[in-house]
């Protein structure tokens, strides 16, 4: 694992245009907490604070990742989000989830769903409502409604933010469908290899290989929808 020094060194030295900086700097993000090591992602974030960053991004990043890193992952990086950023509001209680509320997530999910699978989407729902219908549902009011409709992060931002989570935890299956859901959205195959070379004193030489090699291969055989 890359020490913190070189990792402080590593962001130092990037060199990150405009109309690409904020998204590769939230993958790094994404990628610190992947690993699952506080002072990698602590430095990370210092780095964004930095930077200027939009905090709504950082927060939105770190909330999401529970979706492909757990909850005991996503925690710890809230955690630490707090001690560098600071309380992010403060109320009494929780509001209960009102019908009008689940209403906009099972809607703006399933659109979203759609929208990042693309023409593999009826494939994708009938394999999943034939295995866990459950799951389906969960899929697209929890993932795709409840978390990644939420403002505060376009969807090329989201789904880099994935890919980079899932090459540094070596999710390959899943990997595959959300570089495929990333040109779907508007990414370029040039900022997924940029943001695989970001990461990779996270990731590691052998698994930047791997995820340059799946890029490439969709690359020469798969034509986002348009």
């Amino acid at each position: 694992m890359i020490t913190p020094k070189d990792f402080q060194n590593h962001l130092r030295n990037l060199q990150l245009p405009a109309e690409s900086r904020q998204c590769r700097q939230i993958s790094l993000l994404s990628a610190a907490i992947a690993i699952g090591n506080n002072d990698l992602t602590t430095i990370c974030l210092v780095y964004l604070k930095e930077q200027n960053v939009a905090t709504t991004a950082v927060y939105e990043t770190i909330l999401q990742s529970y979706l492909f890193l757990g909850f005991p992952r996503m925690i710890e990086a809230a955690l630490t989000y707090n001690k560098v950023f600071g309380d992010n509001g403060q109320v009494d209680d929780i509001e209960p989830i009102s019908p009008d509320e689940a209403q906009t997530w099972y809607r703006e999910g399933k659109a979203l769903c759609r929208k990042v699978y693309g023409r593999n989407y009826d494939r994708l729902k009938q394999r999943f409502l034939a295995m866990s219908p459950d799951l389906f549902r969960w899929m697209v009011l929890e993932g795709y409604g409840k978390v990644l409709s939420r403002p505060g992060l376009t969807p090329v931002e989201r789904e880099l933010a994935e890919v980079a989570a899932l090459i540094v935890d070596r999710r390959e299956r899943q990997l595959i469908s959300h570089v495929m859901g990333s040109l779907n959205v508007g990414a370029s195959t040039e900022l997924l290899y940029q943001v695989n070379e970001d990461i990779r004193p996270l990731s590691g030489d052998d698994q930047y290989a791997a995820s340059r090699r799946i890029i490439c291969d969709i690359e020469g055989k798969y034509a986002p929808d348009s």
